[in-house]
């Protein structure tokens, strides 16, 4: 599928065509903006959360984010490999492992959030700002039911 045209009539004229269109192309092109920091979107995802909430279970992970478990081990797995983030002994129940940010993943969580909003100024560049906030705003009311 080439993402560098606009979608073929009709499809280009059906709401629901477009936003998948415009999400697969922003996600296309979020991934090759990550490449160079080794990452994939789903490690940008599972690193967010754990800088908002340090030593999360991968449960609690699984829970909170859009990965199935089976998913998520391996990309947790990923980042303990690269040493981006490590599972410890959670402190509650030892028998549970939390997950945590190394240093070297907080560094690198900054240098792909820059990577996220380098992507959102090319993608987002034909808006200005109001318009953004305006379809950020219909975005969530579509997501969470908010008015």
């Amino acid at each position: 599928m080439r993402f560098d045209r606009p979608p073929p009539d009709p499809l280009g004229h059906a709401l629901g065509f477009l936003l998948s269109w415009n999400g697969q192309r922003i996600a296309r092109r979020f991934a090759e903006n990550l490449e160079p920091l080794g990452l994939r979107p789903p490690h940008f995802g599972v690193m967010s959360l754990l800088a908002a909430r340090p030593g999360e279970t991968q449960q609690d992970l699984v829970e909170r984010s859009m990965i199935d478990a089976s998913t998520m081990v391996k990309v947790i797995d990923e980042l303990e490999a690269v040493g981006l983030a490590e599972r410890r002994v959670d402190p509650a129940d030892r028998r549970r492992r939390a997950v945590h940010l190394t240093a070297k993943g907080r560094t690198t969580l900054e240098r792909a959030r820059a990577a996220a909003e380098r992507t959102a100024d090319e993608v987002f560049a034909p808006l200005d700002d109001g318009e953004r906030e305006t379809l950020r705003v219909l975005l969530r009311k579509l997501v969470v039911g908010e008015e």
